[in-house]
């Protein structure tokens, strides 16, 4: 097959008989930028390049098609135009006698990136390298193609979100960053250009580039988005930090909610005519205002400095304070003086928490997000907030004390009024007995029992009927993948075209991994292995009379210091801190 004959070098789908395209408007005589590789360029002997996605000062990516495995792919080619040019009549890349230290330097610095962030492929809120190679005197780093549109798209067209939707949409990113930053990686381009909203629903952070791309007075080309890129991006002298993204972020939350971008950070500077958010949209929250504001801070020290610090401060409950002249202010109240641990934040909200359910469920979801967040190393609470976010409330926490030895099966002929002293077994409670016979899924299919399969063997069967939602529980008695429970019970009726939700717990097992051994290894290769764990970490330096600078010296948690292959609970998020060597103590 002739796939550069087949297929559209503007989407990569297959081209009707006449060599039109039903998809996209690109034609075979569409003009291409000439320092960029042309279409139907083959790379490796399995690429097939298409039209430009976007440049930068790093370089372009292209959308391509990956011939071996018949699916599309993004190319990412590093090519900075300030240090090289290509051949004439080749594809080859020149570069500027003047510029191959630099060129190499920085082309070293596009491979690391990609390296770190392929070993980060477990986090399901980016798009990893997949497939790195020299060519051409430079290098390709190639990710899977996600179909979606950018976040600045979806904005065009008038789509503000409100809070409420922002607070459940976000927290996978906010945590990918966190883990990110944890990695030694500043995007530095946070922005609605660089924020994908797929076709299945998720957000997913893309556009990194290395550092030197990021920042103006530079040997490459700045790319820097006027309204999102940090003060300190402009003036070239400053380093870039944690910090830095926080900038971006919130100034994404603002263009979120306002349908305004914040004005750019060098006009600003000029005279700072920044508008509080709450002012463009009352109906946000002061306290979030407040918070996303502090986040635009355009002096560093002043601004919030990490994701977690965003993340909590975001997530505080507020508190109505009276003052001795009766007035009232509204502050946050603070749970604990505990440094907060990375969590998997998307847990904490669930769009069953209906806004419009009244004051009272409002508060309670604030309750379960500071306590989520602040006080997640509790296990006990954790687990019980877990359960009680995919299950209802129940109006009277005694009955769930009450014992009765019968079993109360879910079936769609069950009575609508269940007796208070009717329960089921340890996996199904009053609450789920009530609301099984008061639903009504419609009618045209059964419900199959999913609970003992595995999610990955199921998934693509149910997701033709169902919205599905998961969330990962520890479990004993189930293996990690495996179905623990489902929100519609087997054996009921359903409609499948009603466009119904079904909420799954997949067993993450017993939630314990191994700690990596840690004698002999730099901080960076084991924040490495420890991010491949999924263990949640924090670091601090000490002096060593054996250990070398920048080499791990102790790993502790809590009071305990851990050894090589010790038990670390990942579900319930024990953080460990990592103790680097800052030299021999003099």
């Amino acid at each position: 097959m002739d796939y550069s004959k087949e297929l559209c070098m503007g989407c990569m789908n297959k081209l009707n008989e006449d060599g039109s395209c039903d998809y996209c408007s690109y034609s075979s005589d569409s003009p291409y930028i000439k320092i960029y590789l042309p279409p139907k360029t083959t790379l490796d002997d399995r690429y097939l390049v298409g039209k430009v996605l976007s440049y930068n000062g790093e370089g372009a990516s292209y959308i391509g098609y990956d011939m071996m495995n018949d699916e599309k792919v993004v190319i990412h080619e590093y090519m900075p135009e300030s240090l090289c040019t290509r051949n004439s009549g080749s594809n080859k890349v020149i570069v500027s006698s003047q510029s191959v230290d630099k060129y190499k330097t920085y082309m070293a610095e596009f491979a690391e990136l990609n390296k770190i962030l392929s070993r980060m492929r477990n986090l399901s809120n980016i798009v990893p390298a997949t497939d790195m190679f020299a060519a051409n005197n430079t290098m390709y780093a190639v990710s899977p193609y996600i179909e979606g549109i950018t976040l600045k798209k979806f904005l065009k067209s008038g789509n503000k979100l409100t809070w409420a939707q922002v607070k459940r949409l976000f927290p996978p990113i906010f945590t990918t960053l966190g883990l990110i930053h944890n990695a030694g990686i500043i995007h530095g381009g946070i922005s609605p250009e660089n924020t994908l909203l797929t076709t299945k629903g998720e957000i997913k952070l893309i556009g990194f580039s290395i550092t030197s791309a990021r920042i103006a007075d530079g040997d490459l080309t700045a790319d820097l988005n006027p309204g999102y890129a940090a003060p300190e991006q402009y003036r070239g002298t400053d380093w870039l930090g944690t910090y830095t993204d926080v900038y971006g972020m919130c100034a994404v939350l603002y263009k979120i909610l306002s349908l305004s971008a914040p004005p750019s950070a060098t006009r600003r500077q000029n005279v700072d005519n920044i508008s509080p958010l709450w002012q463009i949209n009352p109906d946000v929250p002061r306290h979030i205002s407040d918070v996303i504001m502090q986040g635009l801070c355009l002096d560093h020290k002043e601004r919030i400095q990490t994701i977690t610090e965003l993340v909590t401060k975001l997530f505080e409950q507020p508190t109505l304070v009276e003052h001795e002249k009766g007035s009232t202010q509204l502050i946050t109240k603070q749970e604990s003086e505990k440094p907060p641990v990375k969590k998997r934040p998307e847990i904490n909200f669930d769009e069953s928490e209906d806004e419009e359910d009244g004051e009272e469920n409002k508060t309670n979801l604030l309750k379960t997000i500071i306590t989520a967040v602040v006080l997640a190393v509790i296990v006990g609470i954790g687990l019980y907030l877990l359960a009680s976010m995919f299950t209802p409330e129940s109006s009277n926490n005694e009955s769930s004390a009450i014992v009765q030895t019968e079993t109360i099966a879910p079936s769609s002929q069950a009575t609508t009024q269940p007796s208070s002293h009717d329960v089921t077994d340890q996996t199904d409670n009053e609450e789920d007995t009530e609301a099984t016979s008061e639903m009504d899924y419609g009618q045209g299919a059964i419900m199959p029992n999913l609970v003992g399969l595995s999610y990955q063997g199921v998934k693509e069967s149910i997701e033709n009927d169902f919205y599905v939602e998961t969330v990962d529980v520890t479990s004993d008695e189930y293996d990690e993948g495996v179905i623990v429970s489902q929100s519609i019970p087997a054996d009921v009726e359903y409609n499948p075209t009603g466009g119904l939700t079904l909420k799954l717990e997949i067993s993450v097992g017993s939630g314990k991994v191994s700690l990596p051994s840690y004698e002999g290894i730099t901080s960076n290769d084991y924040f490495t292995m420890l991010n491949e764990s999924k263990i949640s970490y924090i670091y601090e330096y000490e002096y060593s009379d054996s250990v070398e600078y920048g080499f791990i010296t102790r790993v502790v948690s809590g009071d305990k210091t851990l050894k090589p292959g010790d038990d670390v609970n990942i579900v319930e998020n024990e953080q460990v801190t990592v103790y680097i060597s800052s030299g021999i103590s003099q």
